[in-house]
C-alpha cells in the first residue's frame, strides 16, 4: 500500500526510455555538445583565452 508521487514524466528518446520524475527530485542538466575545453587557447602573447 505504497504511494509514489509522479509529478512528472519526461521522455528521453535518444536513450529510448520514458522518465518519471517523482517528489522532490532533481535532475542534472545535460552535457553540451562540444567541452569548454574546445574554447581555450594561448593568443599570441602567450595568454590564455577562452576560461571564462
Amino acid at each position: 500500500d505504497h504511494v509514489v508521487p509522479v509529478r512528472e514524466v519526461r521522455l528521453s528518446a535518444g536513450a529510448g526510455f520514458v522518465v518519471a520524475i517523482c517528489g522532490e527530485i532533481m535532475t542534472m542538466p545535460g552535457l553540451p555538445k562540444s567541452p569548454s575545453s574546445e574554447r581555450i587557447f594561448l593568443n599570441d602573447k602567450g595568454q590564455i583565452e577562452g576560461l571564462f
